[in-house]
């Protein structure tokens, strides 16, 4: 948040002197390419080092040293949450998630939720999907069944190209015996991404009420439920410890990544 407002001071300074000099609408364009310039430079400046630190985070999740991860985590919301725009709420996602993943779900739910609505709460901007999706199956594991669906509609208005979440959503409605609403939700997912093999299968599989095999969702859907990932283990005779509600290979954080400078 410092960046933009340093940038805004710059921009509002630059604003002032062409508007003395000459005349009011003078300074308009100088202020917004100045804007628009110093929060690159300074985006920049911040983005870079915030990706050097969390670049920390991914061997510590690997050896699965997730108190350490956290408080790197930490650190860094405390040292740059003011700075970066967003950076707060992307790091309460990541704590969220990390505490989803194993498995303590009302540690998770106010940090998914911090994470997830964004800074507007009252419109679609910088929501993450993902947290959201999250949320709501936290929601839906705990039979609160219409704040689940509630939180699935938030978190597919901000999906992007987040596929996976209408795979959950419509799986989850089907599990609750609605059918209906479940092809409703891929249909959702089917209009902001036209002809998508996944969905379009989810489509035929729940139209002909057949049975929806999660496997084929990939890795993402064991995010969700990384139980099943245990399970599968279990079914097909697969050998080695795993502990409880971790997955095998957790993902390094993407915080700061939009912010980062393009190589």
């Amino acid at each position: 948040m410092y960046n933009v407002l340093i940038a805004f001071g710059i921009a509002t300074a630059t604003f002032l002197v062409g508007a003395l000099a000459f005349g009011p609408f003078a300074g308009i364009l100088p202020a917004l390419i100045v804007f628009v310039a110093a929060q690159f430079v300074l985006g920049r400046r911040s983005g870079t080092a915030i990706q050097a630190e969390v670049a920390g985070v991914e061997p510590l999740l690997r050896d699965r040293k997730l108190d350490e991860a956290v408080a790197l985590l930490r650190g860094v919301q405390q040292r740059w949450g003011r700075w970066q725009f967003l950076l707060d709420a992307q790091i309460e996602a990541q704590l969220g998630v990390l505490d989803y993943l194993q498995r303590k779900y009302d540690e998770a739910a106010p940090k998914l939720l911090a994470g997830g609505k964004g800074p507007f709460t009252w419109t679609a901007f910088g929501r993450n999907p993902l947290a959201l999706a999250m949320l709501a199956c936290i929601h839906y594991r705990q039979g609160r069944k219409d704040e689940a669906w509630t939180t699935f509609q938030q978190a597919s208005e901000a999906s992007g190209t987040e596929v996976i979440v209408y795979q959950v959503w419509a799986t989850l409605l089907s599990r609750d015996g609605k059918r209906a609403e479940a092809l409703a939700a891929v249909a959702r997912g089917l209009a902001a991404h036209d002809k998508n093999a996944a969905l379009l299968d989810l489509q035929t599989r729940l139209a002909n009420d057949r049975r929806v095999e999660v496997k084929e969702f990939g890795q993402a859907w064991y995010q969700f439920f990384p139980e099943d990932a245990l399970l599968e283990q279990v079914m097909t005779g697969r050998k080695g410890p795993t502990p409880t509600g971790v997955p095998q290979r957790p993902q390094a954080p993407r915080i700061g990544a939009r912010h980062a400078p393009r190589r």
